[in-house]
């Protein structure tokens, strides 16, 4: 049996993806994030960064967050990290060459973050996590257990690259072998939401929305999750319908459902 754990308001959502994407009646244009200073050739800081900017445009009018900054916390989820810079950088070692301070990648996913939080002056815990398997319910479990422990809103983000090259392939031949299987991701991408303690009573929602079903979400690989939760709250948003969205949520935590609320109660 799953139970209603709680009740969080979606503020707002984005969904970045260069090549383009369309699923349903929703189309993701094809879009190139501008450079980020201090990062060199992967696409994973630059994606983060245009992710976060469309997610708070409406919500900050591009500014910082102020108060709010102080009540707000950061999650990174991700199933490899930044692989072209990884891939770069050990490159360079193998090789002999002296290593380019920039293409360390274990700092690409703080560093970044630490731009994201100093541009919209948030001040609350920041975190990063590698998941196997479908990244949504681990991640959405995390965002649940920051709001829990004080904080007022999570920016959550998604992100992972276009595993084409043999290692990151052989990589996640391995996780997959012993682990929940995904597909490789296919396109570059990165997801945003911005979610907030609701002050609504557990089960009060409106009947919640079918999610958006499309075969070639498997493109996203560990995102699928995430990136059909954004299709579906699109196309609500869109029709003005429901007033929530219903998660299944499977993790370490156990099997439960989440509504997102669309609009505030």
């Amino acid at each position: 049996m799953i139970d209603t754990l709680t009740e969080r308001l979606l503020v707002s959502e984005a969904l970045v993806v260069p090549s383009g994407f369309t699923a349903g009646a929703t189309k993701v244009e094809p879009a190139e994030p501008g450079r980020v200073p201090g990062f060199v050739e992967s696409a994973f800081s630059p994606l983060i960064k245009a992710a976060v900017d469309r997610c708070l445009a409406d919500v900050t009018g591009g500014e910082a967050f102020g108060e709010e900054g102080a009540r707000t916390g950061l999650v990174l989820a991700t199933l490899f990290g930044d692989t072209v810079t990884a891939d770069l950088g050990s490159k360079l070692l193998t090789s002999g060459l002296v290593a380019n301070p920039l293409l360390f990648y274990q700092s690409v996913p703080t560093t970044i973050l630490g731009v994201v939080a100093r541009d919209y002056a948030i001040t609350g815990p920041t975190t990063c996590v590698a998941l196997r398997g479908d990244l949504r319910g681990e991640a959405l479990d995390l965002v649940d257990m920051i709001l829990d422990d004080g904080m007022d809103q999570v920016l959550l983000l998604g992100i992972d690259l276009a595993t084409t090259e043999s290692r990151p392939l052989s990589a996640h031949a391995q996780l997959t072998d012993s682990g929940p299987r995904t597909a490789a991701a296919r396109v570059d991408t990165a997801v945003a939401f911005l979610i907030r303690r609701a002050d609504s009573r557990p089960g009060t929602a409106p009947a919640a929305a079918a999610p958006v079903a499309d075969e070639h979400l498997s493109n996203f690989g560990s995102l699928a999750g995430l990136v059909q939760l954004y299709f579906t709250v699109h196309a609500e948003r869109t029709a003005a319908a429901a007033g929530a969205v219903a998660v299944n949520v499977g993790s370490a935590l156990g099997e439960r459902e989440l509504r997102l609320l669309l609009r505030e109660p």
